[in-house]
C-alpha cells in the first residue's frame, strides 16, 4: 500500500519540475504567512514535512483528501476522498497527538470563468435536481456551479482555520475557484454527539413506550388478559391487522396504495441519488427517456393517486357507516386525528433525536442539520397541518405538505357528506362548481405566474402557487368522493363491452398522461399549454384511477381486481401511511452515509428502491403496532364503553 502511495504522490509532484526541498520549504512558509492558529500551523507544517518524509500518516491524509475526477463534463462534481481512512489517522509525536478530520468543503467556480463553465457542463440538467430536492443549503445552488470535495486535515485545524487557509490560497494563487465550509460539514473518529434536554426526554419516552409494548404483550399472551391493558398488545394488534387484510373492503384499492407509495419512494431515491450520481447529466438528458425514466418522471401522479383515494375512502366509509348509527363531528374528526398525531409524533422524535444516532458519511452532519432544523422549525406547522402553507419552509422540502393538504380536505368533508345522502342533486352540483373553481384557479395562476408543469418547471413558486395548494390538488379529492358516493348503489351493471372499452381507455388515458410528461421536456414553454396541462392533467387521471376501482369494486374488473386484491397488497396497504412517512428518513440515512459517488443507472435505482423499502417494512410495521394501532384501538375502546354506560343508565 505505502509503495502505491508514494508512487502517486512522487509522480504528481515530478509534473511541477521543480526541487522537492523547494516546494517542501515553500509549502511550510505558505502555511505558516496565512495567520491560522499556532496549533492548526504547527500540525499541517508537520504534515507537509511528513508527507516529504513518505511517512504513512500523512501519506494516508493526502491519500484521503478527495481529487477532481474524470467526467466533470457529464455532471461528476463531487470528489469525496476517502472519509473513513481519514478518521482511521491517528499519529503520536513527542508533544501531542494528531488525529485526523474529514471536511466537505463546497468547491465553487468564480465569476470569471462561470460561464464557460456553464457551457462545459451543460447547465440546464445540472441544475434540476438541486431545484427539485430543494435542501436549503449553500450547494444547491447550481448557478454556481457548487461541488462537493472531501478534505482530510489534522483535527486541531477548526473551521476558521480552513476558512482562512483557503481565502489565503486562493489570494496568493489566484485560483479560479472557490472553497467554503461549514461547521455541520466536518467530523473526527469518536465525535460527541450534541445530545440535548429534548434528546433524552425522547429516549426516556421511547423507553417507556417500549416496555409498554413488551408488558402489554406478555399480558396478553401469557396471562390471557383483557380490557384496556391490551391496547398495547403487538400480538393482538398483528392479529387485527392480519385479520383486517382478510375481510378487507374495496380490496383493489390496497394494490393501488401499495403501488403508489413505491412510485413516491422511487421519486426520492431517485432525485436523492442523483445528488450523489457520477453521471449527473446523463441522469436528466438521456435516462429519462428510458421506460424506468418516464415512470420516475411522472411521479407526482402517485400523490394524486393518494388524494383522490383519500377522497373515496372517507366517502365510502362514512356512507356505510352512516346505514347503522349517526356519526358526529366529534367522533369523525377524532378518529382522524387518533390515526395521525401518534404517528406524526414519533416521525418528528425520529428525525429530531434518532437520527443523528446513525448517520454517520461525508454529508451525514449537514443533512442532521437540515432534519433538526426543519423540525424545530416547523413542528407547529407539522402537526396542526399548515405546512403548506408555509412558503418559506424549506421550499416545502418535508413530504409531510401531504398529511397537511390532505387533512384539511377531511376537515372540509362533513360539508359535502353530511347532506349528500337528504339533498344528493345539491351536494353533487356544489362539488361541481368547487371542482370547476379548482381547475380554474390553476389555469389562472399558470398564466398570471407563468408557471411551467412539467418537472423539469417546477420551483418554489410553482411548489407554493400548484404544487402544495389544496386549491389545485381539490379536483382530484372531489373525484375520489363522487367515486365514493357512487359506490353506495350496490349491484350496478354495467355492460361487458361498455365497461372492457371504459377499462381500456382508463388505462390508455394514464399511459399518455405519463409519456406526454416526458415527450414535452423538450418542448419550448408555451403558457396556454402549460396551463390546460396544470387544470386538467391530474383531474384526468383522478377520473381514469377512479374508474377502474367502480369496475373492480362492481365486480366487473376481472384480472386487473385480482391483481390489485392479492392478500400481500391487503397486508402492505395498512402500513402506507406508515412507510410513507418514514421512507424519506432511511433516503437521507443512505445518502448520509454514503462513502463515494456513484454511477447513476437503472441498476443503481432499483438497488436503492429495494434497500429503502427493506428498511421501511419493518420500521413502519412496528410504527403501526406502536403509534397508529394502539391509539385507534383506544377510541374503540372507550366508544364502546360509551354506549355500554349509556345502556346500563337507560
Amino acid at each position: 500500500m505505502k509503495t502505491a502511495l508514494v508512487l502517486f504522490l512522487v509522480i504528481s509532484l515530478a509534473q511541477c519540475k521543480v526541487p522537492l526541498s523547494l516546494v517542501k520549504f515553500q509549502a511550510i512558509k505558505f502555511v505558516t504567512a496565512s495567520n491560522i492558529s499556532e496549533e492548526c500551523a504547527a500540525d499541517l507544517s508537520l504534515l507537509i514535512s511528513d508527507l516529504f518524509g513518505l511517512k504513512m500518516w500523512a501519506l494516508k491524509m493526502f491519500d484521503a483528501t478527495g481529487k477532481i475526477n474524470a467526467g466533470m463534463s457529464n455532471g461528476n462534481l463531487h470528489f469525496f476522498g476517502d472519509f473513513d481512512l481519514c478518521l482511521s489517522i491517528k499519529e503520536n509525536t513527542k508533544t501531542r497527538t494528531i488525529e485526523g478530520k474529514y471536511c466537505t468543503a463546497l468547491m465553487r467556480v468564480n465569476d470569471e470563468i462561470l460561464d464557460q463553465a456553464k457551457r462545459l457542463l451543460n447547465l440546464q440538467y445540472l441544475k434540476l435536481v438541486y431545484s427539485a430536492i430543494n435542501i436549503q443549503i449553500a450547494f444547491n445552488d447550481m448557478q454556481n456551479l457548487t461541488g462537493l470535495v472531501g478534505i482530510c486535515v489534522p483535527k486541531s485545524c477548526s473551521l476558521d482555520d480552513l476558512e482562512i487557509l483557503a481565502r489565503h490560497v486562493e489570494r496568493k494563487l489566484k485560483l479560479p475557484i472557490n472553497l467554503s465550509f461549514l461547521e455541520e460539514m466536518c467530523t473526527y473518529k469518536n465525535q460527541p454527539t450534541n445530545i440535548n434536554t429534548l434528546d433524552l426526554i425522547t429516549y426516556c419516552g421511547l423507553i417507556l413506550m417500549g416496555l409498554l409494548l413488551v408488558g402489554s404483550t406478555i399480558y396478553d399472551v401469557y396471562l390471557h388478559g383483557c380490557g384496556v391493558f391490551r391496547i398495547f398488545s403487538m400480538y393482538t394488534n398483528l392479529k387485527k391487522l392480519l385479520d383486517k387484510a382478510e375481510t378487507k373492503k374495496l380490496s383493489c384499492v390496497s394494490g393501488i396504495k401499495v403501488i403508489s407509495s413505491l412510485w413516491i419512494i422511487l421519486v426520492h431515491t431517485v432525485l436523492i441519488a442523483s445528488l450523489i450520481a457520477k453521471n449527473l447529466v446523463y441522469a436528466f438528458a438521456e435516462w429519462r427517456y428510458t421506460p424506468i425514466g418516464m415512470v420516475m418522471w411522472s411521479g407526482p401522479y402517485g400523490v394524486d393517486t393518494f388524494f383522490a383515494l383519500s377522497g373515496l375512502l372517507v366517502t365510502y366509509t362514512y356512507l356505510k357507516n352512516c346505514q347503522n348509527s349517526s356519526i358526529g363531528l366529534l367522533e369523525f374528526y377524532s378518529k382522524r386525528l387518533l390515526r395521525l398525531m401518534p404517528t406524526m409524533t414519533g416521525l418528528i422524535t425520529i428525525q429530531s433525536s434518532l437520527l443523528k444516532l446513525f448517520l454517520d458519511g461525508p454529508n451525514g452532519q449537514i443533512l442532521l442539520k437540515i432534519s433538526v432544523d426543519n423540525c424545530r422549525d416547523n413542528w407547529p406547522s407539522m402537526l396542526f397541518f399548515t405546512f403548506n402553507f408555509m412558503k418559506d419552509a424549506k421550499c416545502a422540502s418535508n413530504h409531510i405538505w401531504y398529511l397537511s393538504s390532505d387533512t384539511q380536505m377531511y376537515f372540509l368533508a362533513p360539508i359535502f357528506l353530511f347532506f349528500i345522502t337528504k339533498h344528493p342533486r345539491k351536494v353533487i352540483a356544489g362539488m361541481t362548481v368547487t371542482f370547476l373553481f379548482a381547475v380554474g384557479y390553476s389555469v389562472a395562476v399558470t398564466f398570471i405566474k407563468k408557471l411551467g408543469f412539467t418537472i423539469f418547471d417546477w420551483n418554489c413558486d410553482f411548489e407554493h402557487y400548484l404544487s402544495l395548494s389544496t386549491i389545485h390538488r381539490l379536483p382530484s379529492w372531489l373525484t375520489g368522493v363522487f367515486c365514493g358516493y357512487l359506490l353506495q348503489f350496490k349491484n350496478v351493471k354495467i355492460p361487458r363491452n361498455l365497461n372492457n372499452c371504459l377499462l381500456f381507455v382508463s388505462l390508455l388515458s394514464m399511459i399518455l398522461l405519463i409519456l406526454n410528461q416526458v415527450s414535452l421536456l423538450d418542448e419550448e414553454y408555451n403558457v396556454y399549454r402549460a396551463a390546460l396541462w396544470n387544470g386538467l392533467a391530474r383531474p384526468m387521471w383522478s377520473l381514469a384511477l377512479c374508474y377502474i376501482i367502480f369496475s373492480c369494486a362492481s365486480g366487473h374488473g376481472g384480472i386487473i381486481n385480482s391483481f390489485l386484491s392479492h392478500y400481500v397488497f391487503r397486508v402492505l396497504s395498512e402500513l402506507t401511511f406508515s412507510i410513507y412517512l418514514l421512507h424519506a428518513v432511511f433516503v437521507a440515512g443512505i445518502l448520509g452515509n454514503t462513502r463515494q459517488s456513484v454511477f447513476f443507472n437503472n441498476r443503481q435505482i432499483l438497488l436503492n428502491l429495494v434497500e429503502v423499502y427493506m428498511y421501511c417494512l419493518p420500521a413502519s410495521l412496528l410504527a403501526y403496532l406502536a403509534f397508529e394501532a394502539p391509539f385507534l384501538s383506544l377510541k374503540d375502546y372507550t366508544s364502546r364503553r360509551r354506549k355500554v354506560m349509556a345502556e346500563k343508565s337507560s
